[in-house]
């Protein structure tokens, strides 16, 4: 073996010794360079970002948000972003559902948002919401998010 060379047996070895000893190596898609957080490079490629929310004109948002369970989130913060860009979004209004799991974001404008129903990476924002006419009720089911994907180093987006 080459010096600065490993060989992918060795290296998954290497892995496994690692971990049977309590320690965790972190690879990147790359096979060196860890994954980071700090990584948006790394962030967008395992996270492709897209609008989940496309308005065609001026419209009243409102709606409740539960999980798998049908248990209300409560008291629960959500976000609206305009979406720019995967890499860009502004924030556009903050709001928080009631002891329901209910929001209402009154009036948002025409265009393409990102919609983050959750604060954090426990549950799947969702990847396509319908507004069909200018009064729009969401009724949006959470799933949960499993802690070993790709993306749950990365800030919420």
């Amino acid at each position: 073996m080459k010096c600065g060379v490993m060989s992918t047996a060795y290296l998954l070895s290497f892995v496994f010794a690692s971990a049977a000893q309590g320690q965790v190596n972190d690879i990147g898609l790359d096979g060196k360079k860890p994954s980071s957080s700090a990584n948006a490079a790394y962030c967008a490629t395992v996270e492709p970002l897209r609008p989940n929310l496309v308005l065609g004109g001026d419209t009243n948002v409102r709606g409740q948000v539960t999980d798998q369970t049908t248990a209300p989130l409560r008291n629960s913060s959500i976000e609206l972003r305009r979406f720019i860009s995967a890499a860009k979004q502004i924030v556009a209004k903050k709001s928080s559902t009631d002891a329901n799991g209910k929001f209402d974001l009154r009036t948002v404008k025409k265009g393409q948002y990102r919609l983050l129903l959750s604060p954090h990476r426990g549950f799947k924002q969702p990847e396509k919401l319908d507004c069909k006419s200018h009064d729009c009720f969401l009724d949006v089911t959470l799933i949960a998010n499993g802690s070993d994907q790709l993306a749950a180093t990365c800030p919420l987006r």
